[in-house]
């Protein structure tokens, strides 16, 4: 995943499940990152709760098709989270380097970004993505 690598992060898309009734928590839930260059990387929780990280190619929004569905009229909002915090903090800023970070079986639960010093942390919490 070194691609994304010296490039500024333009923009995040982040989703939160939706269940009408019930609030929605908006700091959970999987986060695409796209750099300056169209590229992105997607961050999503597995099912057994460790993270998937998936680079995307510019133009590419067919990652958001595993997105979009009901469950008990439940279903996944995407929104434009870049001005949202941790994110708003490392716009336009580049990526010099990242680090997975692994819980007690050495499987990947988190992704530590540096972005021009400024760190991000995006880790699994009980299957989603929390920041």
């Amino acid at each position: 995943m070194d691609a994304p690598i010296s490039h500024r992060l333009a923009k995040v898309t982040r989703l939160a499940w939706h269940q009408p009734g019930d609030p929605t928590d908006f700091k959970v839930g999987p986060v695409h990152l796209v750099f300056d260059d169209g590229r992105g990387l997607l961050l999503a929780g597995r099912s057994d709760w460790t993270l998937e990280f998936i680079q995307t190619e510019p133009g590419d929004e067919g990652w958001l098709s595993a997105y979009d569905y009901d469950y008990f009229s439940g279903r996944w909002i995407a929104r434009d989270a870049s001005t949202e915090p941790p994110f708003a903090s490392v716009i336009a800023l580049p990526l010099v380097d990242w680090a997975p970070t692994f819980n007690a079986v050495n499987e990947v639960v988190g992704l530590k970004l540096d972005f021009d010093g400024q760190q991000l942390t995006l880790r699994t919490w009980e299957g989603e993505v929390t920041t």
